[in-house]
């Protein structure tokens, strides 16, 4: 093979590598924009689990409120001769 050959192979051999180092260039913005996008979402989602946990708690509490309100009614010991007398 003679030195002209070579230096042809050679070129294309770097116009090749260049290109895929263009195309690596591309394909790691598009990961980096992926993963910014997919850390926005996570932040989100997390946020949105606090919002309805939160709602959740809030619920719960007023439930709860409200059965030992109905509890409260309920006298602690029934009279059984007042029923019979009626």
């Amino acid at each position: 093979m003679d030195l002209t050959t070579e230096i042809k192979i050679l070129k294309d051999n770097i116009a090749d590598l260049q290109r895929q180092l263009g195309s690596a260039h591309i394909r790691i913005g598009e990961l980096i924009s992926d993963k910014e996008t997919s850390n926005e979402e996570v932040i989100k989602e997390k946020q949105f689990i606090q919002e309805i946990t939160g709602q959740l708690n809030k619920i719960n509490a007023e439930a709860e409120q409200k059965i030992q309100a109905e509890m409260d009614k309920i006298p602690d010991v029934i009279d059984s001769k007042s029923f019979l007398k009626e």
